[in-house]
C-alpha cells in the first residue's frame, strides 16, 4: 500500500487512543469495549461483501438487543492500494454502493431517513436501519481521518436519537467539534448538523464544494 511517508496509527485502538482525539463517543465505546473491528483486506474486493453485510446484520441484531450506546462497528481494508484522498473517497463510495445492492435484496431503506444523497435528511441504511458513515485514510487532509488503512465505521443513527431524547446530544456534538478543531488545527468545514444539508458531504472526510456530486444512488427491495 502506498501510505503517506509519516507513521500513523495501526490499530483502532491506537488511533483512538491519540493525545487530543475528539470524538468522545469513540473513547466511551473503546473504555467500554464496544467498538468491534473487523478486517476485510482489499477494499476494492467484492469477495468478501456479503461477509460485511452479515456482519452489519449481527450488529444491528446486538445492538437493537443490548442498546448499548457508544457501539460502533468498524470494517478494515489492510490490502488495499490507495493514490489520494479522493481514490479513497471514490472507493468507499463504490464499497458502500454494492453493499446496498445486496442489501436492497432483503431490507427496505429504513423510512425515518431519505434515501437520496442530495437530501438533508439522508442517512445510509443497510439491514432497516440508518447509519452514520465514518472513512478513514492515510490521506485523510483532517488529521481526525487519518489512519494507517482504509476504514468505514458504521455507526447507527438509533443512539443519536436515544441521546437527543436523553438530552445528551448536543452538548457531546458541541465538545466533538471544538476537540476536532483543536486537534486538527482548524475548523471543520464539512460539519454541519443532520437535516441541514446531506450528511452524505461528511463520509469520507474530504472537503469538499456545493457542486460536489454523491457518487451513490439507491434501488427498491426486489
Amino acid at each position: 500500500m502506498n501510505n503517506p511517508q509519516f507513521p500513523l496509527p495501526s490499530s483502532i485502538e491506537s488511533f483512538i487512543n491519540q493525545d487530543g482525539f475528539p470524538c468522545v463517543g469513540a473513547k466511551i465505546a473503546l473504555n467500554k469495549s464496544q467498538i468491534t473491528t473487523l478486517d476485510f483486506k482489499d477494499i476494492r474486493s467484492d469477495s468478501h461483501n456479503q461477509d460485511i453485510l452479515s456482519d452489519i446484520y449481527r450488529f444491528i441484531k446486538n445492538f437493537n438487543k443490548d442498546k448499548k450506546l457508544y457501539s460502533s462497528l468498524v470494517c478494515t481494508f489492510k490490502h488495499s492500494s490507495l493514490k489520494d484522498e479522493k481514490d479513497f473517497e471514490l472507493v468507499m463510495w463504490d464499497k458502500l454502493q454494492k453493499l446496498h445492492n445486496l442489501d436492497s435484496k432483503l431490507y427496505s431503506w429504513d423510512k425515518r431517513v431519505s434515501c437520496d444523497p442530495n437530501d438533508s435528511q439522508f442517512s445510509f441504511s443497510l439491514g432497516g436501519e440508518a447509519f452514520f458513515i465514518i472513512g478513514l485514510s492515510p490521506y485523510a487532509q483532517r488529521k481526525a481521518r487519518r489512519f494507517k488503512y482504509p476504514a468505514i465505521v458504521f455507526n447507527l443513527h438509533s443512539q443519536f436519537q436515544v441521546l437527543k431524547e436523553t438530552n445528551k446530544f448536543n452538548a457531546l456534538r458541541e465538545r466533538i467539534r471544538k476537540n476536532e478543531e483543536a486537534f486538527s488545527g482548524s475548523p471543520n468545514p464539512n460539519l454541519y448538523d443532520h437535516g441541514v444539508v446531506s450528511e452524505a458531504r461528511q463520509y469520507s472526510g474530504r472537503s469538499v464544494d456545493n457542486h460536489w456530486q454523491c457518487p451513490f444512488s439507491t434501488r427498491s427491495k426486489k
